[in-house]
């Protein structure tokens, strides 16, 4: 996170997994953000773009009901999502580095968003 924005930064094979880039989202695009795992998702996902290996990697551009999504994780388990408006990607799912709370995460950003 910095000044106005979260940023999600993606290592070199996260990149070439999803074909995609750094998000930088502002902070009053943000609806809301919360940690969640796979068990509390009850749609599927169209992947466009990008890698889809349930259980192994999900990474890129999927169709979720309702819009364009963002994923990038391997387990599905504690990923920080992160929904938007005003943005191309209406929900952005992603699991947070070794050592990192994806709840504490989410409560730091919607905070941000709150103020």
């Amino acid at each position: 996170m910095d000044d106005g924005a979260v940023s999600v930064q993606l290592s070199g094979l996260d990149k070439f997994l999803s074909f995609h880039g750094a998000l930088r989202i502002p902070f009053d695009h943000i609806i809301a953000a919360h940690a969640e795992d796979q068990s509390g998702w009850d749609h599927m996902w169209t992947k466009l773009v990008g890698t889809s290996a349930p259980g192994l990697k999900m990474a890129g551009t999927f169709w979720i009901k309702g819009g364009l999504a963002f994923l990038d994780y391997g387990t599905g388990l504690t990923c920080l999502v992160i929904e938007t408006k005003s943005e191309t990607y209406k929900r952005i799912i992603v699991q947070p580095d070794p050592g990192e709370d994806a709840a504490a995460l989410a409560a730091v950003i919607n905070k941000k968003v709150a103020a």
